[in-house]
């Protein structure tokens, strides 16, 4: 009889200790007990860990991708700075579009960064500040200088969150 009630506290002790927090699980922890890493692993604490890591993976390669975009436009505007005027205003407002989308998306994913933000709101006021180019000779090689700095400051902002 005794017995039974000390197996029944003991069962009902450890049960309770199984209500462990995905949140306050770290796969990482190495000083967790192997109680303590069986919880997290019965609770699913360390597979929402994995999940929540393949999500912020999938985030950064969507960004990477996006700034991918941003380079092969940024090229095929530099190209285009010799073609015809319609034709640079069309890569000019497809280059934005892909550069707001970028920023927007930046500016959402990285909101407690100050330094990042410092920089979308940089080449923000750049790209209003960014005309059109006409059709000289001089307005296009200015306009390949300031393709070439936007090309850097994106540059800059890539590596800043860690992308290559």
């Amino acid at each position: 009889m005794i017995f039974r009630l000390l197996f029944g506290a003991l069962a009902a002790l450890t049960l309770a200790g199984c209500a462990t927090a995905p949140a306050n699980c770290n796969s990482a922890n190495n000083d967790a007990s192997l109680i303590a890493k069986m919880q997290c692993d019965h609770s699913g604490g360390y597979s929402a860990q994995i999940r929540q890591r393949e999500q912020e993976l999938l985030d950064a390669r969507a960004e990477n991708e996006l700034f991918h975009r941003v380079y092969e436009e940024i090229s095929a505007q530099q190209q285009a700075t010799r073609q015809s005027l319609d034709a640079q205003r069309q890569r000019q407002a497809s280059l934005q579009q892909s550069l707001n989308s970028l920023l927007s998306q930046l500016k959402s994913r990285h909101a407690n960064k100050d330094q990042v933000q410092q920089q979308i709101a940089t080449l923000e006021q750049d790209l209003q500040r960014s005309p059109a180019s006409g059709g000289s000779a001089a307005e296009i090689a200015a306009r390949q200088q300031e393709l070439k700095a936007l090309q850097q400051k994106v540059s800059r902002l890539q590596l800043s969150l860690g992308y290559e």
